[in-house]
């Protein structure tokens, strides 16, 4: 993981185990959500709960979702993201407008130290505009998506990825530039 954004937290610690507290909160408006009627007015609630109402109305996230820390997860303007998201969002989530995420993803902003594994190391992910990532695509921490990249299905990100490029395998190397259409 690279220094500038990372934040370091033992989770022995005090400081930590308040923190725990969120992650309860957001498993149980997880729980309501996965388990309430689609499109219901008790999975909005769930939904509003999670988000602290901060989730754009024109922004959709489907269930079954596991987002943890919610208010780490930061969610721009007409996004859809697909079932079965999974985050460890400790570190920071930022996903730009008009994004795509695909079934099954997977954004991950923290890592055990191998030499102290209750030492918690994390950093943010951030997924620019327009960008799409494929279906069980994992985001590992401290990356950048650039605007308007695609992820390829299956790909593990490890490195941040330029704008209007396509990644893929594991670890994720970019295959193509894109071309910009002029006429738009």
């Amino acid at each position: 993981m690279r220094g500038a954004n990372m934040k370091v937290y033992d989770m022995n610690s005090e400081t930590y185990q308040d923190l725990q507290l969120e992650l309860d909160k957001s498993q149980l408006n997880c729980f309501q959500i996965n388990t309430s009627t689609p499109n219901s007015a008790a999975q909005q609630e769930a939904y509003d709960q999670l988000f602290a109402h901060q989730l754009p109305k024109d922004s959709t996230v489907t269930a079954p979702t596991y987002i943890d820390r919610a208010s780490h997860v930061h969610i721009g303007n007409h996004v859809f993201i697909n079932h079965n998201l999974t985050t460890i969002a400790l570190g920071g989530i930022y996903i730009g407008d008009n994004v795509q995420i695909a079934p099954n993803v997977s954004l991950i902003t923290a890592n055990h130290d191998i030499q102290q594994m209750n030492i918690l190391n994390t950093a943010p992910i951030h997924v620019e505009a327009g960008a799409w990532i494929g279906t069980k695509a994992v985001i590992l921490p401290s990356v950048t998506i650039g605007a308007g990249t695609i992820i390829g299905a299956g790909a593990v990100v490890t490195k941040d990825i330029p704008a209007h490029s396509v990644a893929v395998g594991n670890p994720a190397k970019v295959i193509k530039k894109l071309t910009l259409n002029e006429e738009d």
